[in-house]
């Protein structure tokens, strides 16, 4: 998830002048940054790891819909990207062909060492999950191989899921990059008729999924549809993953920030509606059509959250320490199943089992390990290699549209 997963809070141009000096060009000017939502973002991978690890870890055990309520994390970071590209690039006049080079260099940079990395890592397992698949399954988790590292996997049901799960949020994120040039001008200029057209293709797309979900649910959770069968298995992956149902999520970060731009609530009175939010969303569970609850519903959460980590100059959530932990979320968020992969694999062949016969063991043993190893990720690789890559800019100033 992370998506979204990977986005800067308000640094990336300082970063990139301030490590490779005025030689090279940023992809946008300097901005404020927003430490609260770089922290944030750690707390919704935390969310997102804690969902797939209690599945994991507590197989028999009942299920809590505070926990249940994980895969929120992704709306969370979809439309945080929204909300911070938004943010980055209100000045930059996207229509010049040098200023989409470079955002796209910048997103290229931003994402892809990681992404590419967890997909790797995955591919042991990823392989013996597509030998155990029968056909017609087994050959659309095959051509994950091809279409994931091409972020393409999230358009094809069966393969979406296939090569390391948390990396389709990335495929919808590519999805959202390619979109945003168009998008974000029509949004600056018409915040009230995008609005309305947001809600109308959440509306719409919100009823395909119900339709497509209850032709072919088979009566099963939409979370883990895997007891129906095939059809629903797809169309699980339809409705949760394919790019096109998330696009009202990065609309409404995008909205965000016209609203930002205009009206600066209070902090505490953001927090309270978020806590109000995430109330409603928890009591329409269960009595919401289930794609509605898992494709945006936690807006209602999210959204205020965004607005007041927004608005947030101090506190806890400005700490060097929980910040530097937001900058390896999108680490986290992309490593922790490929870990608990790992894990399994010396728990079956050397352990006998013991992690899983101890679930707080297996799971506090795998979370300790997804956080260091996304640490180690996110210095060694993910850093290095995005200043590797925007090394390409050059020297100039970004195409810069008049102050609003």
């Amino acid at each position: 998830m992370w998506p979204g997963a990977g986005v800067e809070t308000g640094v990336m141009a300082g970063e990139a002048a301030s490590a490779f000096g005025d030689r090279d060009r940023p992809a946008h000017p300097r901005v404020e940054p927003l430490p609260a939502l770089t922290s944030l973002r750690f707390l919704a991978a935390v969310y997102v790891v804690a969902f797939h690890y209690d599945r994991y870890y507590f197989a028999a055990a009942p299920r809590l819909d505070v926990i249940g309520l994980g895969f929120t994390g992704v709306t969370f970071f979809f439309v945080l990207s929204g909300f911070i590209l938004a943010y980055n690039y209100c000045g930059v006049d996207l229509s010049a062909p040098e200023a989409r080079g470079r955002f796209y260099r910048a997103r290229l940079a931003r994402v892809y060492p990681l992404f590419l990395l967890s997909l790797a890592l995955h591919l042991p397992w990823f392989a013996g999950w597509v030998m155990k698949s029968e056909p017609p399954l087994q050959g659309l988790m095959a051509s994950g191989a091809v279409l994931a590292p091409l972020g393409l996997h999230a358009w094809l049901p069966g393969a979406a899921c296939s090569l390391n799960c948390p990396s389709w949020s990335i495929s919808v994120e590519i999805f959202f990059y390619a979109l945003f040039p168009v998008l974000l001008p029509l949004v600056l200029r018409r915040p009230s008729r995008a609005l309305f057209a947001t809600l109308a293709l959440w509306g719409g797309l919100a009823a395909i999924a119900t339709l497509v979900w209850s032709a072919y649910g088979a009566g099963v959770s939409l979370i883990e549809p895997e007891p129906g069968g095939l059809l629903p298995v797809l169309a699980a992956q339809f409705i949760k993953y394919f790019p096109l149902m998330h696009l009202p999520e990065f609309m409404a970060g995008l909205l965000l920030f016209t609203l930002w731009q205009r009206v600066r609530p209070p902090v505490p009175v953001l927090l309270a509606l978020s806590a109000a939010g995430f109330a409603a969303t928890l009591a329409l569970m269960h009595a919401a059509p289930q794609a509605v609850v898992h494709n945006g519903l936690s807006i209602l959460a999210w959204g205020p959250l965004i607005l007041a980590g927004a608005g947030m100059r101090g506190g806890p959530l400005c700490a060097r320490p929980l910040v530097f932990l937001g900058k390896v979320s999108f680490a986290l968020y992309l490593l922790h199943i490929p870990v608990y992969a790992a894990l399994n694999t010396i728990d079956r062949a050397v352990l006998h089992g013991a992690l899983l016969a101890h679930p707080w063991l297996g799971a506090t043993v795998a979370s300790l390990a997804a956080l260091a190893a996304a640490t180690l990720a996110h210095l060694l690789v993910e850093e290095p290699a995005r200043r590797l890559i925007l090394r390409g800019f050059r020297r100039g100033a970004p195409a810069v549209l008049p102050a609003r």
